[in-house]
C-alpha cells in the first residue's frame, strides 16, 4: 500500500556539481544507500561578455545534477555533508539547495526506516542563503543557450541545461494549450529573490514563452542553499569579474535589494498562472508509460521525461565497495490545482495495477508560472 506524507515532511535536495568530481563528492558525502536519488547529466552555461569572445566556440561545462528526496529531519546533515565534500562552503564551484515538498508518496512504505540517521560532519555552522529562488524553464531543443544567456545578463548565476523528452497528445489542449514537441530542454537557474522578476522577464522575452508552442516557465522558493556557479568568462588580466563586483556591492550595502529593476512593472502586466501544481514521478526506465497515460486521461496536459541513474550509494560486499546504479525516468507533470488530486490518484492506482512497487512521487505548488494560454 502506498504511503502518503503531506505538508513539508519531505524535501528535495538538489546538488549541481562538475561532472569530473561529482562521483567522488557523492561517494564521500553519502556512505549509506538512499534509494530516492537520481543522477542526471547536464551542461552548464558560460556567457561571453566581450564582443570578440563571441567568435570563439561556446563553453558548456559538463555537470552532474543530483536530486535526493529525503525526510525534513535529514536535510541539514545531508546538505552539510555534500557542502563539505564538494568544498561549496569554501567557495568552490557548484550549487546546493533544497525545496520542501507539498506531497510525497511512496509505493514502498518501508523506503525510509524510522531509525535512519546521518551523522553531521560539519564542525562549524555552514552559512546557507535563505533568500534564493529556483527558476525552471522548458523550451524547444536548440533554444536553451539563448534563454540561459539572457538569464545571466539579467543577473542569474550560470543556469544548467538538461535534455528532456516531451510526451502528450498532439491534438489535446490542456493547461499548456500547445502541442507538446518530443524534444525539449529544461533550464535551471537559481537566483537571489531580488533578481527573480528581471530574470523571469528576460527569459520570457528571449524564449517568446508567451507565444504558442514555445514552452513554459515557473519558479519555486528555495528554503536554503549555496550557489557558487561561474556565469561569465572574462580575460585573465581583468581584476574582477562582473559577478565578483556585484557580490562586493551586496556586502557593502548589506543586502541585494539595490538590484531591484524596473522589469517588475512589466512582469505585473503579464497573465501568470498561480498556485499551479508540479508533480514528479520517479520510476525505473521503461515503467513510466502507463503512468503518463493514466495522468493524461485524468486531466494532465502532457509530460516531460528526464533520464538518469539512481543508486550511487556505496554497497559493501565481501570487503569491497561497489556503486550500484539503475536507469530511471523522472516524469514531470504540470497542472491546474483542480486536476492534481485526480491525476495523483490515477497514477497511484496505475502503479498498483502494474506492480510498480518501487515508484515514488512528490509535488510542489508553484507560486507563479507562465505559458501561452490563448485569449
Amino acid at each position: 500500500m502506498a504511503q502518503t506524507i503531506n505538508d513539508t515532511a519531505f524535501s528535495l535536495i538538489t546538488a549541481i556539481l562538475p561532472k569530473e568530481s561529482a562521483k567522488r563528492i557523492l561517494d564521500k558525502a553519502l556512505s549509506i544507500q538512499i534509494s530516492t536519488n537520481v543522477i542526471i547529466n547536464a551542461r552548464g552555461t558560460l556567457y561571453r561578455d566581450k564582443w570578440y569572445q563571441k567568435f570563439k566556440p561556446a563553453i558548456n561545462p559538463e555537470q552532474t545534477i543530483f536530486e535526493l528526496l529525503v525526510p525534513a529531519n535529514l536535510v541539514q546533515a545531508i546538505m552539510d555533508r555534500i557542502s563539505v565534500a564538494a568544498g561549496l562552503h569554501e567557495g568552490k564551484r557548484g550549487a546546493l539547495f533544497c525545496v520542501p515538498c507539498s506531497h510525497a508518496v511512496f509505493m514502498n512504505p518501508g523506503v525510509f526506516p524510522g531509525t535512519l540517521n546521518i551523522e553531521n560532519v560539519s564542525a562549524t555552522s555552514i552559512n546557507y542563503n535563505n533568500q534564493l529562488t529556483a527558476i525552471y524553464c522548458l523550451v524547444q531543443k536548440g533554444m536553451a543557450e539563448e534563454v540561459a544567456n539572457a538569464a545571466i545578463r539579467a543577473g542569474s548565476s550560470a543556469p544548467s541545461i538538461v535534455y528532456v523528452q516531451g510526451q502528450g497528445f498532439r491534438d489535446r489542449l490542456g493547461l499548456l494549450r500547445i502541442a507538446i514537441s518530443p524534444e525539449k530542454e529544461l533550464i535551471r537557474a537559481v537566483v537571489d529573490h531580488y533578481d527573480v522578476e528581471p530574470v523571469l522577464e528576460a527569459m520570457i522575452n528571449e524564449g517568446k514563452l508567451d507565444t504558442p508552442g514555445r514552452g513554459y516557465i515557473y519558479f519555486l522558493p528555495v528554503e536554503k542553499g549555496i550557489i557558487n556557479m561561474a556565469a561569465v568568462t572574462s580575460d585573465k588580466n581583468e581584476l574582477a569579474s562582473r559577478q565578483q563586483v556585484i557580490k562586493a556591492i551586496d556586502e557593502l550595502k548589506g543586502s541585494s535589494a539595490w538590484r531591484i529593476q524596473s522589469e517588475s512593472e512589466k512582469s505585473n502586466r503579464r497573465k501568470f498562472l498561480t498556485n499551479v501544481y508540479r508533480l514528479h514521478c520517479v520510476v525505473e526506465k521503461g515503467k513510466g508509460e502507463h503512468l503518463i497515460q493514466a495522468a493524461i486521461q485524468a486531466g494532465a496536459p502532457g509530460a516531460s521525461i528526464t533520464h538518469g541513474l539512481a543508486g550511487g550509494g556505496v554497497m559493501h560486499k565481501q570487503s569491497s565497495s561497489v556503486s550500484v546504479y539503475r536507469e530511471m525516468e523522472v516524469i514531470e507533470l504540470t497542472m491546474l490545482p483542480e486536476k492534481f488530486e485526480p491525476v495523483l490518484s490515477a497514477i497511484i492506482q496505475s502503479a498498483k495495477d502494474n506492480g510498480n512497487n518501487e515508484a515514488y512521487f512528490y509535488s510542489h505548488v508553484l507560486p507563479k508560472a507562465l505559458t501561452f494560454t490563448g485569449g
